[in-house]
């Protein structure tokens, strides 16, 4: 990831990171029931944006290559801080109620053999939360500029929890409003991608008057009750919600809803 976009990711406040930390926050508190004294493990945190959202669950380690953002999690309130590579953490097997990885498997090659470490990581009965960049048709900008090595369809994701041997209890498409006028912006600005590729900043930096802020953020959050209980068929991004399973393959179109629904493959 480039300096800039590695700047632009420490706004907290953005009403981008808002909108996801009110789908996680509201995902995690009903959708799951952690222990008392969770073991937490945040995996490639940035600069610690989900961090209040995970600290008031249990213990939450942060785990990065990168020492400045170690530094960042650090001044944000990180206790943990463990410095290595997502796909070979230097922690010990089962140490971790809940695994989170947020908008960081796009970013690796093997992602199959960081699925598979992440699934060690988990204490019996423990989850991993993911979330990933959805639609190759949506490619753009943000991609190149973020390091991003692929986006992700439903179903492509659903197999690789399934062979990593974990049981993914919620797969659902999020980001589902906004994403008519995100394909629009992605489409049009698709001839013009490899000039907007060499410029620094990514979609990040394109700042709207703070009323119309307060609208996408609303419009983005609005979809935190409905994912708690149901998926959406389309969206921007994928999140996951998996535990550990026993490593047998099924259909990647097979995941059932909580309602008892089966979802479509993306």
């Amino acid at each position: 990831m480039r300096a800039e976009v590695h700047a632009e990711y420490r706004d907290r406040e953005h009403w981008w990171f808002r909108a996801r930390r009110a789908i996680f926050a509201r995902l995690l508190r009903e959708a799951i029931a952690l222990p008392r004294h969770a073991r937490i493990l945040d995996i490639g945190p940035g600069s610690g944006i989900n961090l209040p959202v995970l600290a008031p669950l249990g213990t939450v380690a942060v785990l990065d290559q990168d020492a400045g953002s170690l530094r960042a999690c650090a001044l944000a309130g990180a206790r943990r801080l463990v410095q290595g590579d997502a796909t070979a953490p230097p922690l010990a097997p089962g140490g971790f109620d809940l695994v989170c990885a947020l908008d960081v498997l796009e970013h690796l090659a093997d992602d199959a053999g960081a699925l598979a470490a992440w699934r060690q990581l988990l204490a019996p009965g423990g989850w991993l939360l993911l979330s990933v960049p959805a639609l190759p048709i949506l490619w753009g900008r943000q991609d190149v500029a973020s390091g991003h090595v692929r986006r992700y369809r439903r179903s492509a994701l659903a197999a690789r929890l399934f062979a990593a041997g974990l049981r993914p209890v919620r797969l659902s498409y999020f980001n589902t409003l906004l994403l008519p006028p995100i394909f629009a912006v992605r489409l049009v600005m698709r001839p013009f991608l490899r000039w907007t590729s060499r410029r620094g900043a990514s979609d990040l930096s394109l700042r709207a008057p703070a009323l119309v802020e307060e609208v996408l953020f609303r419009a983005f959050a609005a979809e935190a009750g409905w994912l708690a209980r149901r998926d959406l068929p389309i969206g921007v991004s994928l999140l996951a919600l998996a535990r550990a399973g026993d490593g047998s393959a099924a259909p990647a179109g097979s995941v059932q809803r909580r309602d008892g629904a089966g979802s479509p493959p993306g």
